[in-house]
């Protein structure tokens, strides 16, 4: 059982100390002053988002941008709530706002969230989009320090996502995204294509309309990695941000049962990077479902090694929350620690297993879901 733990201790931390050192490694984002900014239209898709939706739109209201340069386009998914009403008042009372419906849209085959945004981008103009949701809330200075350090070579940005721990599935979620998140960024740091997030990502509208938007990309359930597909096969580069002012709030899901399905379209969108990214995926979920296991049923046969390794992953949580304290400046995140272990094991046991039983995702809320076979 030695070596066990030996074993853990070397992979866990050696990957921990790449990824720590890759996320200080990303430039740092700055309020870039007006006349270095780009034109930059934010898409919002919204279905049934009555309760979400006027806060995302308040944190829109107060983008610190100028404002010629500047359109907020919010695209109402067939809502059968109030979202298109609200959507129409932001409109009315803000001029650099966009109203617009997916009624009246053609059928290009999107379904789910990509509907919104492909009839969003197709009836905006600007240099560059940001994507975000309508549960989420972005920082006064969002756009401008996520636009802040582009240039002719850069093709997509992104930036950091943390949710509201305003009730017990917003922890479980925060803990999802928080510990997640870290290895994409951490990687980006040492110069790998960065696996952009859907509610706070930026794309080259150039690159957009080069590769026919949207309906003219294969995928099944990940718009976000469609996207970034399209620039990973350009020419052009990345741009990560693990920065406060990048960093977008979201609204927990309103379940477990929605944030089950949300994971399981996480794991599942992850392989239509293709082999280059699914091989990685299956190496890393193996390795980590197995410690998983091996921290809940080595308490029967073998206490000791249990305790080593259960001691050595709360370290390393610590460690992961630790550099997102330093760099994001999020303070009491230590209280979360053991419920971030418990779940994070009981997870990464979970979610493989109930792909491999049933290999369709669901899109669950708001009125749709998506089903494919794997």
């Amino acid at each position: 059982m030695l070596d066990i733990v030996i074993l853990s201790i070397g992979g866990i931390y050696i990957i921990l100390v790449l990824v720590t050192l890759g996320m200080f490694r990303l430039p740092k984002s700055y309020s870039a002053k007006d006349e270095e900014l780009p034109t930059v239209s934010v898409i919002i898709s919204a279905k049934n988002e009555e309760i979400d939706l006027p806060k995302c739109i308040v944190s829109l209201e107060k983008l610190d941008y100028p404002k010629e340069k500047l359109q907020i386009v919010l695209v109402d998914d067939k809502s059968t709530d109030q979202t298109g009403a609200i959507i129409e008042n932001a409109a009315q009372r803000n001029p650099h706002f966009i109203s617009l419906t997916t009624e009246n849209a053609p059928e290009v085959g999107l379904k789910a969230k990509a509907r919104g945004i492909s009839w969003g981008i197709k009836n905006s103009q600007s240099e560059w989009i940001l994507i975000t949701d309508a549960d989420g809330e972005v920082p006064p200075l969002w756009a401008r320090h996520m636009l802040s350090r582009v240039d002719k070579n850069t093709g997509m940005i992104g930036g950091m996502l943390s949710v509201k721990p305003s009730s017990l599935i917003g922890i479980f979620e925060r803990i999802s995204w928080g510990y997640t998140l870290p290895f994409a960024f951490g990687m980006a740091g040492w110069g790998a294509s960065f696996i952009c997030v859907g509610p706070n990502m930026g794309i080259r509208r150039s690159i957009y309309e080069d590769k026919g938007g949207l309906e003219n990309v294969a995928f099944d359930v990940a718009e976000d990695l469609a996207l970034f597909r399209m620039v990973e096969s350009s020419s052009y580069n990345f741009r990560s941000y693990v920065t406060p002012e990048t960093t977008i709030l979201l609204n927990p899901v309103p379940s477990l049962k929605h944030l089950w399905s949300q994971q399981r379209r996480w794991l599942g969108g992850g392989f239509e990077g293709g082999w280059k990214y699914g091989i990685p995926l299956i190496l890393a979920f193996s390795y980590l479902t197995a410690y998983s296991f091996f921290q809940i049923t080595g308490w029967f046969y073998a206490l000791e090694a249990t305790i080593s390794i259960v001691l050595i992953r709360l370290l390393g949580d610590a460690f992961i929350l630790a550099e997102k304290r330093i760099l994001l400046k999020k303070t009491h995140l230590f209280r979360y620690l053991p419920i971030q272990w418990l779940y994070g094991t009981l997870t990464m046991v979970w979610l493989p297993i109930s792909l491999l039983f049933d290999s369709k995702i669901r899109w669950r809320g708001e009125g749709y879901e998506i089903k494919y076979d794997k």
